[in-house]
């Protein structure tokens, strides 16, 4: 298996969540174990891990939704069903996330299902025993609150208090607010605001800090309750920690749009980029795209081995990147020893300089010093981005006036028509 493959999937598969990432066309890009054991009764034939089958024909009760968000404008969403499984009934929370790229161009959606039947069946108990359930809730391992028609908290049990390293009577009021990371308190005022006008459902994602003072991702899930008469009372509510499902989801998109061995961009990031640029081209903006190679790169692996020949890519890399600029000058590895750079607003004549100027540096860069040293020269092709291009045609053109530079011998670079 490939090296990065492997690992994306280890990160992957770990989530204890049923999960999901799908491509552009809500197609299965991949499917986690969690998810795998839970849905594979009604998984087609043939379909296991990388089916490729659209994901509606699977789960029907999510095409729905799933297509609402996709056709929309939200970065996330979350909402709630109940769902049979395998293993039954199950009540899921479930969020929909974009994967975006560096320039938040939209490249496949991540899901993944959160089990809150406790807190439905929580909730129901709350209908039957109004009161008595602060009782029930006392004792449970989730952080639960309750706050009044005002907002202000009356309410947390032993596991907030826990969390916090706090008193009941420092939480109450406003005080559980000011547990809340400064950058997302308003946030989560606000959303406890409305949802106190429309008396709805609502969650929302923010940091609180721990009773060691550290800030953790948590998911807050508020639901309206009745007093003894009937009448709106306020919302009680859950907090569970996020914190590894937050970096889950950070490295899983990440890993998704990176070279593994250089952490350079991948080729999909590039793929996703370049229509933009091209757009831009339109506009009168000039933009370049630089291809280059590593000339009898093969001699390496086969002098010194593939894992010599892997630092060389990665100190290559790093040489690479002195040269650029960090805000607006893209390096990518897009295979093997073949590598691209997207320069936005730059001429062709500019771009060819850069283009000397890092053919001189790699030249003058000792490799592998500690086996003797490596010399490696570049093969450049150099292609201006073209109105009403596709993305395809200017990465061919970029990438045949490189390979005319190896014909003629490689260490020189060429302007592609």
């Amino acid at each position: 298996m490939n090296p990065e493959r492997e690992k994306y999937l280890t990160i992957f598969e770990t989530i204890p969540n049923p999960a999901f990432i799908l491509d552009v066309e809500n197609r299965i890009d991949n499917i986690n174990n969690a998810a795998f054991d839970l849905f594979r009764d009604v998984l087609p034939a043939g379909v296991s891990y990388y089916g490729k089958a659209h994901i509606g024909g699977i789960l029907p009760w999510l095409k729905e939704d799933l297509e609402a968000f996709v056709g929309g404008e939200d970065l996330e969403t979350t909402f709630e069903k109940d769902v049979e499984t395998r293993k039954g009934l199950i009540h899921f929370q479930i969020k929909l996330k974009r994967m975006l790229d560096l320039y938040e161009k939209f490249v496949g959606t991540i899901i993944i299902l959160n089990d809150i039947s406790y807190l439905k069946q929580a909730e129901r108990t709350v209908a039957r025993a109004r009161d008595f359930y602060l009782t029930l809730f006392e004792e449970f391992p989730t952080q639960i609150w309750r706050a009044g028609i005002d907002g202000k908290c009356n309410y947390v049990n032993k596991a907030w208090l826990s969390f916090t390293g706090k008193k009941i009577e420092e939480e109450t009021g406003d005080g559980w607010i000011l547990d809340i990371h400064e950058d997302d308190k308003e946030r989560f005022k606000q959303a406890l605001l409305e949802a106190l006008k429309t008396r709805d459902p609502f969650e929302a994602e923010f940091r609180i800090r721990r009773h060691d003072g550290r800030y953790r991702w948590a998911l807050s899930l508020g639901r309206p309750f009745n007093d003894l008469e009937g009448g709106f009372a306020g919302y009680i509510g859950s907090c569970t920690d996020i914190q590894d499902r937050k970096a889950y989801e950070d490295d899983l998109i990440y890993r998704a749009t990176h070279d593994s061995l250089t952490d350079l961009p991948n080729r999909r990031l590039l793929e996703t980029d370049l229509p933009r640029v091209i757009a831009r081209a339109g506009r009168g903006g000039e933009s370049v795209i630089l291809v280059l190679d590593i000339d009898q790169f093969k001699n390496v692996n086969d002098t010194f081995g593939h894992n010599a020949g892997d630092q060389v890519l990665i100190d290559f890399s790093k040489v690479l990147l002195k040269q650029f600029r960090k805000d607006s000058d893209r390096l990518t590895r897009i295979g093997g020893d073949e590598f691209a750079v997207l320069f936005e607003d730059t001429d062709i004549g500019k771009a060819g300089t850069i283009a000397q100027r890092l053919c001189e540096s790699v030249a003058n860069s000792d490799f592998l010093p500690d086996r003797g040293g490596v010399r490696i020269s570049l093969s450049v092709g150099l292609a201006l981005i073209k109105e009403r291009e596709t993305p395809e045609a200017i990465l061919s053109r970029a990438d045949k006036a490189m390979y005319r530079a190896k014909e003629l011998g490689g260490n020189r670079i060429i302007i592609a028509e």
